[in-house]
């Protein structure tokens, strides 16, 4: 009842939600929506004309299936495929020049490097060649048709029924129709047959049939045999090329392989992965020499097409085929992204992380890096069960009967053997089972590793080979036991790693010593590969006991084998189908199981091992008769938990790969693994609610609780990258141009001639389009542009005191304003020339497009037989049989969808969906279980109880009916309102999302009209007011075109170098005028001086002659004085 209350609390809460959404007014409603729009103008990149050019144009589609297989063969005929009497090797070799140029380049390849290895090491190697397209014409049988036209020879033949000629048709062929047979049985070819064509022998394997039947499991069995003999056929000796399709890329080793050839980019890493997986096995090169320092390298060559610049426009604008087929097939990139993120937080999850982190380093030096961003949380874990005396408990919850033992039709209980009790799940948090794991299990840890070759040939005196376990083999078998409380575990473990060898060492370490029953899933053509792993690598503990302490020898003879494993293997491994329908009930494993394990819950006691796990719930390449219904395995899964307790059904899982197309397929094979009780959510939309953020990361919070939720079920082993036992892949991508002659295209067609002249047209317009923008956005400004709007500059002149230097400051910062906007006005006229010449040039190029449009018409007339050869080119055939056009709206549609409400509203939808569902099943599995719990007591009846018991179970049944029918009729009427409410709430929703789809479609257009207007007005507006300010020198310009900005601070720059001189200049021209009014002066004293020096010399010659004349006069009387008289 709990859990319905959660549910009815929850569903409450969403009632509130749509209750309080409907209180609104119609008119607030779409108020608030307005507000929305015009704040989050998300829309304000659509064309005005979307819708026109959706109506005029339409929508370019190209089909993937068609590009996928038209880029390995563009053309279907009977006289390419080996197997058909019509078969022409001279005219395939011919024809793949231009219907296949990847197959060219893969031929080249081969040659090449066989060429260089017989020169450098004087023998060639074995190849693997993969396509993964699974077709009649253009797969795996191509290009072994291709290899038999190069004179190369198939391993296996069949000879025709009838030798009667059929007509040739060079048609295409339809690979649909059903053919009548042809040929014989294929024949293998005998050793010695090989051998006279050693070195030139290859072996098909393909999932589609060759010679008009299927390849056998037997007959793949000698191929893959004779292939990886050693030492006969280590370097090709019988047998050097191996080719294989899709349907067996998984489950088959091949050894010795020193290059892979991967014919189609895998859409998904995990799919090269697998591909590549089947040539690094465990010592898969051993026969090969090993280099000391590089282990074995493994060269795969991985082949694309280059699409040249021209021919883009016509494909998508995609730059490669591969490209084009990616785009083609639409795929959800966030939900890619996401995965890297889960799969780095699982890896951090795994149980032996920690036990692994030697083996994982010496192959990831730069782990640490992924473990910053992974803090530690808490996890579950399961402890063995507690061992008390069993007694009858009768609980006040509604009950589920836990038998420890089996109810089967003969088999009777002591008292003591009767137990009903609760189902127990104890855990730890995630630090606390890490250090669980290093205290208990640190035995398990892989040693530090160095650089050695550890595939010498080790030989055990012919007993069966007792494979030593590796670290992880050892830990899962120790730690995934029946006393062990978890349900499920996954064996996340790479290619070549011994996952069966750890799911058989698990099985008969424990579970096959406490009865259980071992149930082995796979795929179809793999169900046999077990009884390797059984017989021929023992992994099975109780056969390596008997080789070890009593001497068995383990028989050729396969029945005299299977004689030696224990009852619990009765049931032989079965596909994913047989178990779906075992656990619906429909075939003779159900009934088996039954008579085992009894009706209640046939899986009681069973230990499930599920390889190649990823195909449950990505096993898009599993045909409708092998693939699962997943439904029905995980409610048969959920039904053992709940009924059987701690003796349910124990799940393992394994696979290397457990993300293969959707990151959710994890969450789902952990769901498995984990009680109902424990689930989590595996819808993305409400689970990214919960752990994620906005960008697909783990929150700090998310990530914690979904630690919690993996740990313990999880073993991650990688050990790609570990030299000393594995081919080191060294991928290298082959691009190969779609078209070996451009012209060839040119002359012909016109669409690529129109495009690749509107491509420059195209350019060209954008640049005029670019530079009107330019005009249009600078001009605003810069049409206001005068003297006034550098006044700014005038500052610079502030400071100074001199009031002739100021004057000079402000002349010179005059004359560079006015050079400043002279150059303004100048530049918006160069604008308006550039315009004019481009536009000159488009007209030009329009002219000469429609010449040489016209002249493609002519070149069809004329050359009529090389025209038909281009039309059955592989570019040809892309662009017109794989392609389309289709009238719609859809990027309209999807540009709407992706507005923040409408998304909410599908995620709510999605929720409620999957609710209602929920909410169903709830309902179903307790009828189920309670219909069961009444069963169950009634064999309880049957068995050997006392009279107080009896009398104890009767009246626990006559309680529990009335509980029961009480429970399930509430249960039922609450389970029918909800439903009830919720599809309410649904049409509420998708109403209002109907109805916020409509407004949004109207007011799309009415916004953005809105805005421009706001726009212009606004513009107007500060152009009035920036004219005002200036005016009034209250305005300081700041301009939002950043060429007017970078001129404004060239010529700031100039001005102030230019002040910077003119304060030196007027400083030395004032000390030169000072200098001279100085010389000046001196020159005017020093003539004063003279004149004054002059005036007195006259004065003293004056007073001297007047001496003289005096003292003459007195001589003079002298003289006449003395005279007598």
């Amino acid at each position: 009842m709990s859990k319905m209350v959660n549910i009815t609390k929850n569903l409450g809460e969403f009632m509130d939600d749509i209750d309080n959404s409907d209180s609104s007014s119609a008119e607030s409603v779409e108020k608030i929506d307005e507000e929305i729009e015009e704040n989050n103008p998300w829309f304000a990149h659509i064309p005005k004309n979307l819708n026109e050019f959706i109506e005029e144009n339409g929508i370019a589609s190209f089909d993937s299936d068609c590009v996928r297989k038209k880029t390995n063969m563009s053309k279907s005929s009977n006289i390419y495929k080996f197997d058909h009497p019509d078969f022409d090797p001279k005219t395939l070799l011919n024809d793949i020049t231009t219907h296949s140029p990847k197959l060219v380049a893969l031929l080249n390849k081969i040659e090449e490097l066989d060429q260089n290895d017989r020169r450098k090491y004087g023998k060639a190697f074995k190849h693997f060649i993969f396509s993964d397209v699974k077709s009649n014409s253009s797969g795996v049988k191509l290009l072994a048709s291709a290899l038999l036209a190069k004179n190369y020879n198939l391993g296996y033949t069949a000879e025709l029924l009838n030798q009667k000629t059929i007509t040739k048709d060079s048609n295409t062929v339809d690979e649909n129709k059903k053919k009548e047979k042809k040929y014989k049985k294929i024949e293998l070819m005998s050793e010695n047959q090989l051998s006279n064509t050693a070195y030139n022998n290859f072996f098909l394997l393909t999932s589609i049939g060759v010679y008009d039947q299927n390849i056998t499991v037997s007959l793949k069995k000698q191929i893959l045999k004779l292939f990886n003999q050693r030492p006969e056929n280590s370097y090709g000796e019988l047998a050097r090329i191996i080719i294989m399709d899709g349907g067996f890329k998984e489950g088959i080793d091949l050894f010795d392989i020193k290059y892979i050839h991967i014919f189609e980019p895998s859409v998904v890493a995990a799919d090269q992965k697998q591909v590549i997986g089947r040539g690094t096995r465990t010592c898969g090169q051993k026969g090969l020499e090993f280099h000391p320092t590089k282990g074995w390298p493994l060269h795969v060559f991985v082949y694309d097409m280059d699409i040249p610049d021209k021919l883009q426009p016509s494909l998508f604008d995609s730059k490669t085929t591969f490209d084009l087929y990616l785009k083609s097939m639409n795929i959800n990139v966030r939900l890619m992204n996401f995965a890297h993120e889960l799969e780095k937080t699982a890896v951090y999850g795994s149980i032996d992380y920690e036990l692994n982190q030697n083996i994982h380093s010496f192959a990831i030096p730069n782990l640490d890096d992924e473990e910053e961003y992974l803090p530690y949380g808490s996890e579950f874990i399961y402890g063995g069960v507690r061992k008390t005396k069993p007694r009858l408990i009768i609980r006040d919850e509604p009950p589920i009967v836990i038998n420890t033992t089996n109810i089967v039709k003969g088999t009777h209980l002591a008292h003591s053997q009767c137990v009903i009790e609760n189902q127990v799940n104890e855990h730890m948090n995630f630090t606390e089972l890490r250090e669980h794991i290093r205290k208990d299990y640190s035995q398990f840890a892989w040693d530090a590793v160095k650089m050695e070759n550890l595939c010498a040939d080790k030989t055990n005196g012919g007993a069966g080979n007792l494979l030593t376990y590796t670290p992880t083999q050892d830990f899962v078998r120790h730690y995934f036991t029946p006393q062990n409380d978890l349900k499920g575990m996954l064996l996340w473990h790479s290619v070549g790693t011994g996952k069966t060898c750890s799911a058989i060492a698990a099985a008969t370490s424990s579970f096959e010593k406490l009865g259980y029953t071992i149930l082995w899933v796979t795929r179809t053509t793999l169900k046999s590969d077990i009884w390797k792993n059984m017989f021929e690598q023992v992994c099975n503990e109780d056969i390596r006991d008997k080789i070890q302490n009593e001497g068995l020898v383990i028989p050729d003879d396969p029945k005299k084998r299977i004689r030696l494993v224990s009852k619990s293997w009765r049931i032989r491994p079965m596909s994913y189908k047989q178990f779906s329908n075992l656990v619906s009930k429909q075939n003779a494993f159900y009934k088996s199981l039954v008579k085992i394990n009894g009706e209640l819950d046939p899986l009681h006691k069973t230990l499930l091992i599920i390889d190649e796990a990823h195909k449950l719930y990505g096993g898009g390449d599993l045909s409708s008769i092998e693939r699962p219904d997943m439904d029905a395995l995980h409610q048969a899964l959920m039904n053992s938990y709940q009924i059987s307790g701690k003796d349910s059904v124990k799940l393992l899982l394994m696979t290397a790969t457990p993300i293969t197309q959707d990151p959710m397929e994890l969450i789902k094979l952990m769901n498995l693994c984990k009680p109902p009780q424990q689930q989590i959510v595996s819808d993305f939309s409400v689970f990214s609610s919960l752990y994620l953020n906005e960008t697909g990361e783990f929150t700090e919070k998310g990530r914690e609780q979904f630690l919690d939720a993996i740990s313990g079920h999880i073993s991650y082993l990688n050990r790609e990258k570990d030299a000393r036992q594995f081919a080191q892949p060294i991928v290298e991508r082959i691009a190969v141009p779609i078209v070996n002659n451009i012209n060839d295209v040119e002359t012909f067609d016109k669409k690529v001639v129109k495009n690749y002249f509107e491509s420059d047209i195209h350019e060209l317009k954008n640049q005029v389009e670019e530079q009107t923008r330019l005009l249009e956005n600078e001009f605003k400004e810069k049409s206001e542009i005068d003297s006034k709007s550098f006044d700014s500059f005038y500052d610079k002149c502030d400071d100074i005191e001199n009031p002739k230097v100021e004057k000079a400051c402000k002349k010179v910062v005059r004359e560079h304003i006015k050079e400043l906007v002279s150059q303004i006005k100048e530049d918006i006229v160069n604008i308006k020339n550039q315009v004019k010449t481009i536009k000159e040039e488009i007209k030009n190029k329009q002219l000469l497009q429609k010449s040489h449009l016209s002249g493609i018409s002519e070149n069809v007339k004329d050359r009529a037989e090389d025209y038909e050869n281009y039309k059955r080119s592989l570019y040809y055939q892309l662009k017109n049989q794989c392609s389309g056009t289709m009238k719609t709206d859809t990027p309209l549609k999807a540009l709407i969808n992706s507005h923040p409400e409408i998304q909410a509203y599908g995620e709510k939808l999605t929720y409620y969906n999957n609710h209602i569902q929920d909410l169903q099943n709830t309902l179903k599995n307790d009828t189920a279980n309670y219909k069961k719990r009444m069963i169950q007591l009634r064999e309880l009846l049957k068995t050997d109880l006392n009279d107080l018991e009896k009398r104890v179970v009767k009246m626990t049944m006559k309680e529990e009916k009335r509980t029961v029918r009480k429970l399930i009729r509430e249960k039922t009427k609450e389970t029918t309102s909800a439903v009830a409410n919720i599809q309410k709430i649904m049409k509420a929703t998708q109403k209002n999302r109907e109805k916020k789809y409509k407004k949004i479609n109207k007011t799309i257009r009415k916004i953005k009209k809105l805005q421009q207007k706001e726009n212009k007005e606004v513009e107007r507006a500060e152009k009035k007011l920036r004219k005002t300010l200036r005016k009034a020198g209250e305005y300081t310009e700041d301009f939002a075109d950043q060429s007017l900005r970078d001129l404004k601070n060239t010529y700031s720059g100039i001005i102030d170098a230019e002040l910077a001189q003119l304060d030196n200049r007027i400083m030395s021209e004032e000390l030169v005028k000072v200098e001279a009014k100085r010389a000046k002066q001196r020159e005017k004293e020093e003539l004063r001086a003279n004149k004054k020096a002059e005036k007195e010399h006259v004065r003293a010659t004056k007073k001297a002659m007047k001496e003289v004349e005096k003292l003459a006069k007195k001589q003079e009387r002298a003289t006449k004085k003395a005279k007598p008289v």
